[in-house]
């Protein structure tokens, strides 16, 4: 088969006219027959300027500079390189975006095509390597033999890329619970997912592994400044209207008896109980009466969680009205990918639980917004936390005043963006109570996962502290002061002795 090489050179401003000729020099050496200098083609022999009755059968190969050319050169004039079936079509990638295109092998009846459609040949170079038929790899991989080989049957084999995950214990639950929702994806939402390659359980270990998405997320391109605010909010808006729509509405089910108990106040319970016996800080902290967390006094969780869960009024209100099997669960910026050139997302890492909610996934999101998790857990802040008498004072404060202004902007850009999506609920008032109800639980449930008895600053007393603002907004949008709420808190404390030792059934 006829194999055509077109090769576009990029050259940085301070390269001299004798490199540039030396390194035009080094791709003919590759036995190039076309050269797209800049962005001009050069004909020499069979191009994709060659009428197409004559083409048929060609392969193209489009090339650009490589700073490692030498390596380059030795592999494909190697006996070993001769030896290699290399796969039907194939992309080579740079770049921690992989936004630079080394190689791109195709057909030249698909790039014809493109080109018609578009003039512009990096523009077409790039789409086409988003293809699903095509191999990726990188450029250390396409020098390898392994990468890029193909088996000598009718099926492709070889060496690829993917994401493993492995777990045993505590946390085999939770992976098996996100195996289950991977293999169940229905085929309109399985496209925002990176796909299930495999599944094991071995001697209780389970392993999983997923096709590699080597994307940044949305929370390292925001704090990157490779995102603007309002672009990151943009993305978002398509994200959420995914999974209002998709994987919310389309597959909603009535909420199952105890839903709120199950997924929220036991949930809850539970992790206040475990922060306590892991850190004696924390014991102290949930048993005084009073907190005053950033000047402001408000009652203490265990109160607040047990005024709202004998509230039978309150519990319905907070009822999401419908659960789905394919809500996300972990629904954070980190959690979800970017392809910045492309406009394409995919939705990493799910909870996989059997049934949740839409709110379960905004107030996941509000907490990385309004409650600032993302800096939290990163250390980006100061803390202190003394208990005096029956009160505990908690300051904190973020290090990175622009930082938090990101946040800030975004979460402001939201809101009009999520109450238009659930403009439609039948019971609109009660849509911000949910997702500030769902944000305090998360946060008042995370701080066994960052208590270390050497953390500098402290990350769980902020996050503990921050979860308990979010209960006090909630006991104001109720109308329930705070004096009514401390007159709870031995009830509080009994219930969460009653409910801590009992093993939350998603546990992991």
């Amino acid at each position: 088969m006829t194999i055509i090489h077109i090769v576009m050179l990029k050259f940085r401003p301070d390269v001299g006219e004798e490199n540039k000729n030396d390194t035009i020099r080094a791709m003919k050496s590759l036995k190039t027959l076309d050269c797209v200098k800049g962005h001009r083609l050069v004909v020499g022999g069979p191009s994709i300027n060659t009428p197409p009755e004559r083409s048929k059968g060609f392969e193209v190969v489009l090339l650009s500079l490589h700073e490692d050319m030498t390596a380059l050169d030795k592999y494909r004039n190697s006996d070993e390189h001769q030896a290699v079936r290399l796969p039907e079509a194939y992309a080579v990638c740079d770049g921690p975006l992989k936004e630079d295109l080394f190689a791109l092998k195709l057909s030249s009846h698909d790039l014809r095509a493109q080109l018609e459609v578009c003039h512009d040949l990096p523009t077409v170079a790039h789409d086409l390597a988003q293809q699903e038929s095509m191999v990726s790899s990188t450029y250390e991989e396409f020098c390898s033999n392994s990468a890029s080989a193909v088996g000598g049957s009718f099926s492709d084999s070889g060496i690829h890329r993917y994401f493993a995950k492995m777990a045993k214990g505590r946390g085999a639950q939770k992976l098996s619970d996100e195996i289950r929702m991977y293999q169940t994806l229905p085929d309109e939402i399985q496209d925002c997912y990176p796909q299930i390659l495999f599944a094991s359980r071995k001697q209780g270990t389970i392993t999983m592994g997923t096709e590699l998405k080597d994307f940044p997320n949305l929370r390292d391109l925001l704090l990157n400044n490779q995102l603007s605010v309002d672009d990151a909010a943009r993305v978002l808006s398509t994200v959420l209207e995914f999974e209002y729509n998709k994987a919310f509405l389309k597959h909603k089910q009535p909420t199952p008896p105890g839903y709120i108990h199950d997924y929220h106040f036991h949930r809850a319970w539970r992790r206040l109980t475990i922060s306590a016996e892991m850190d004696p800080v924390f014991s102290t902290l949930i048993t005084t009466p009073w907190l005053e967390i950033n000047g402001r006094r408000i009652s203490n969780v265990p109160a607040m969680l047990n005024r709202l869960e004998r509230d039978e009024v309150v519990v319905r209100r907070l009822d999401p009205g419908g659960v789905s099997p394919f809500i996300h669960g972990d629904f954070h910026p980190g959690n979800m990918l970017f392809d910045t050139n492309h406009d394409n997302f995919w939705l990493v890492d799910p909870r996989g639980y059997p049934v949740c909610d839409i709110y379960y996934d905004l107030g996941k999101l509000a907490q990385s917004t309004r409650s600032y998790y993302d800096l939290l857990h990163e250390g980006r802040h100061e803390a202190t936390c003394t208990t005096t008498g029956d009160l505990t004072v908690i300051n904190y404060q973020f290090m990175s005043p622009w930082a938090k202004k990101l946040y800030t902007d975004l979460d402001a850009r939201l809101q009009p963006i999520i109450h238009s999506l659930l403009s439609s609920t039948s019971d609109y008032e009660n849509v911000d109570l949910r997702i500030r109800f769902n944000e305090a639980i998360h946060l008042c449930s995370l701080m066994p996962f960052h208590i270390h008895p050497d953390a500098q600053p402290s990350v769980a007393i902020p996050i503990f502290a921050a979860g308990a603002l979010r209960l006090a907004e909630i006991m104001d949008l109720l109308g329930i002061g705070a004096e009514e709420c401390v007159s709870n808190h031995a009830d509080g404390l009994e219930r969460m002795a009653e409910l801590g030792h009992v093993g939350w059934q998603f546990e992991g």
